[in-house]
């Protein structure tokens, strides 16, 4: 093929190209059905470059404009209590700041699942938001839960973790988690947990401590954790997981101990105080933490609005010492940062709850 060959000098700067008969003839029937490509690609990208301009247009314009009304936090907790207050404390800030009144909807009842359903089939629009706590990452081990934590949720950021201490009666020995779990070993009938909740972080870390130990350990089951602390106090119970603020008073008066602390790190809360990790015992790396979540496909950019000014009233003074004085340990967080605890920590809940299916089945 002679056009081949000829272009092919042309390419390489070997042909005279202008100077042949009929070569710019030869070379248009030759390009003819590239051009003809070319074209359409160009008609296309002409079509789609408004066409995506103008959606990352409308996005912007949403972020922009974003909130345009009042908003909801739901809260799966009733009025009263820890967790309802910082969900108050939350919104009055974010309302200050985002410039919209943030209405807080209490929706407790079942496990915290019905305020999960209602922000899950809410409009991705930001203006529904949850706020929630880790025991949503067990309830699915527990029983069938109307949506996917994972699937129809964004995370927008944790505020508080609340890390779980294992406190002993302080009329007893020991003064090490290796100490006590040698003790409850050794004479399983003699020592008990308590829980406040079933399906809570406390319950699932009171029956992962006693899975393994023959004979069973006694487990005892109160009304919320106030009275699991009376009862210890009375002495009709040995041992809990419980947060730092429902034991406090009593470490102070000698009244109860603490021995260990589940998650990655020791808390400030308590900081001479040994991770359970760090004694040899494992799989008390998961922490309890509330958050704030939206339903799935919000915009990134509304995303990161919340998330920008959920960090601005975390790194206010006063709302970090009222979440401490509260036994929590504030936390800034971001949404890739909450989406990957989710994530890990979903994974270390189902091994325990697995773990602990497998003891009760055992003879």
């Amino acid at each position: 093929m002679p056009e081949v060959r000829s272009l092919t000098r042309l390419w390489r700067g070997k042909a005279k190209f202008a100077s042949e008969p009929g070569a710019w003839a030869r070379l248009r029937r030759w390009l003819q059905p590239f051009l003809c490509l070319y074209a359409l690609g160009c008609a296309t990208l002409a079509l789609a470059v408004p066409a995506a301009s103008a959606h990352a247009g409308t996005q912007l314009v949403r972020s922009m404009s974003f909130p345009d009304r009042p908003m909801r936090l739901i809260v799966p907790f009733p009025a009263g209590g820890v967790a309802d207050a910082v969900a108050r404390m939350l919104a009055e800030r974010l309302s200050a700041r985002l410039g919209v009144p943030m209405e807080v909807d209490n929706r407790p009842g079942a496990a915290g699942t019905t305020a999960g359903d209602v922000v899950a089939k809410a409009s991705s629009d930001g203006h529904t938001l949850l706020f929630h706590q880790a025991n949503m990452l067990i309830q699915p081990g527990l029983e069938p839960v109307p949506y996917d934590v994972v699937r129809d949720f964004t995370p927008v950021a944790r505020v508080a973790t609340t890390p779980l201490f294992l406190v002993i009666d302080a009329r007893l020995p020991m003064r090490t988690p290796e100490q006590w779990m040698t003790a409850v070993k050794s004479s399983p009938g003699s020592y008990s947990y308590g829980y406040g909740q079933p399906g809570s972080p406390s319950h699932l870390y009171a029956e992962y401590a006693v899975h393994g130990i023959r004979n069973g350990v006694p487990l005892v089951t109160a009304k919320g954790e106030a009275a699991v602390v009376q009862e210890m106090l009375a002495g009709r119970v040995s041992a809990c997981f419980c947060s730092f603020a429902a034991v406090q008073s009593h470490i102070k008066s000698g009244a109860l101990r603490l021995v260990g602390v589940t998650g990655m790190a020791r808390s400030p809360l308590a900081p001479l105080v040994p991770t359970l990790q760090e004694s040899g015992l494992e799989g008390y790396a998961a922490a309890s933490w509330f958050g704030v979540m939206a339903p799935a496909k919000t915009p990134r950019a509304i995303v990161a609005r919340l998330a920008v000014e959920l960090d601005g009233v975390m790194a206010e003074r006063e709302v970090r010492a009222r979440l401490q004085a509260a036994g929590l340990t504030p936390l800034r967080d971001s949404p890739e940062a909450f989406a990957t605890a989710i994530r890990a920590e979903s994974i270390q809940w189902q091994v325990i709850l697995r773990d602990v299916a497998q003891a009760r089945q055992e003879p």
